[in-house]
């Protein structure tokens, strides 16, 4: 899947520390911003958003802790296929919970936000029964591996939203403390920028 290379990295197999996911944002957004890391589609995306908010960071800090949580926006069955489609393009976001992580994203966005990730994520699945005539949930490993290569050329139709439900998942998962550590991300390393701010404290 060569339009995914960028975002398999192998894992460091280190357990998480509890670094507060605020604190994590900030340093993959510096990192991003000083072009040291992988980047998104567009700094307008919903995600990029999100990881500027402090206090919705501190939420999500507490819902993640419980391995319980019910889903706040999405289906329990959206939920299920995104937690799929998040692992296959990202092995390891099942762990990092991203797809509950973006859930609570999108719990707190606007209609039109939440519309435009429903729409994506239903292209993906009809796209699913189409071609295989099963739910998302249902697919091989191979099938879903095929879909996503068709899905990640840009020639394809539908590449806008596999861009789209991408980003989701990268902000997801690399704002994870798993997701940190395998862009070389370390408790004791620091990143002293931050984009378009020198004061955390404004974004909350």
């Amino acid at each position: 899947m060569s339009s995914m290379t960028e975002l398999r990295v192998l894992h460091a197999g280190t357990a998480p520390t509890g670094i507060s996911r605020r604190e994590l944002a900030k340093a993959l957004l510096a990192a991003v911003a000083a072009g040291t890391v992988l980047s998104f589609s567009s700094t307008a995306h919903p995600v990029y958003k999100h990881l500027l908010s402090g206090t919705l960071l501190d939420s999500a800090d507490v819902h993640l802790s419980s391995a319980t949580s019910e889903p706040l926006f999405l289906s329990a069955e959206e939920l299920h296929a995104l937690d799929i489609l998040s692992d296959a393009m990202i092995p390891g976001a099942h762990r990092a919970r991203a797809a509950v992580f973006i859930d609570l994203l999108l719990s707190a966005d606007s209609p039109e936000v939440q519309h435009r990730f429903l729409a994506s994520l239903a292209q993906f699945a009809s796209h699913s029964q189409q071609k295989y005539h099963v739910r998302i949930e249902a697919l091989t490993p191979v099938q879903l591996n095929d879909l996503l290569i068709e899905w990640s050329a840009p020639e394809f139709a539908q590449h806008a939203d596999f861009n789209h439900l991408k980003d989701w998942i990268v902000g997801a998962y690399y704002s994870s403390e798993l997701g940190m550590r395998e862009l070389g991300w370390t408790p004791d390393r620091v990143f002293t920028t931050f984009p378009g701010c020198n004061d955390s404290d404004t974004h909350k």
